[in-house]
């Protein structure tokens, strides 16, 4: 996905507030979990006053002022960026590489260590903040995405590089 440069700057306005991480999460898991709060925020026929008590209300007072700013310039619909964008810019400071870890089945704890240690030296990072996502048509192994880059240790990824060398042959 394609990130608005509107949603990067409000998402490294939120990170230069200094607004405890746990506030910022817990505002993006309200979000994400209680979907019709989107479509109030969002909703032109809401007034501000509306908007203002609900924030008020429901979310962590630290974020009380950045979501009315958000509400009050009609971008409540990027929050959803703006909580990545935050994600990213607090992951960018604080030298944590995110990965997209694919695989049949969960790795050991041994696995994922060697994995973070693997990301850890090619990145230079201090830290691999590592999601793991389930693929069955991986077939086995794991296929690893992180920034612009793919590394291809599934058994689908080889059949297929195989495949690749018998047809250029």
């Amino acid at each position: 996905m394609e990130m608005t440069q509107t949603s990067i700057n409000y998402g490294k306005v939120l990170y230069e507030l200094s607004i405890p991480r746990e506030a910022v999460e817990a505002s993006r898991k309200i979000l994400e979990e209680v979907k019709e709060l989107s479509g109030v925020l969002e909703s032109p026929v809401v007034t501000f006053d509306a908007k203002e008590r609900a924030v008020s209300r429901i979310f962590p007072k630290e974020m009380k002022n950045f979501l009315c700013v958000v509400c009050k310039y009609a971008h409540a619909g990027l929050l959803p960026e703006i909580f990545q964008a935050y994600q990213d810019y607090y992951n960018e400071q604080h030298k944590i590489l995110a990965a997209d870890l694919y695989c049949v089945s969960a790795p050991s704890p041994e696995q994922l260590e060697g994995i973070k240690k693997f990301l850890l030296g090619r990145y230079h990072a201090q830290d691999a903040e590592i999601r793991i996502i389930k693929d069955e048509s991986l077939v086995g192994g794991f296929l690893i995405r992180t920034r612009d880059q793919e590394f291809d240790y599934s058994l689908k990824g080889r059949i297929n590089a195989l495949q690749q060398k018998l047809i250029w042959r």
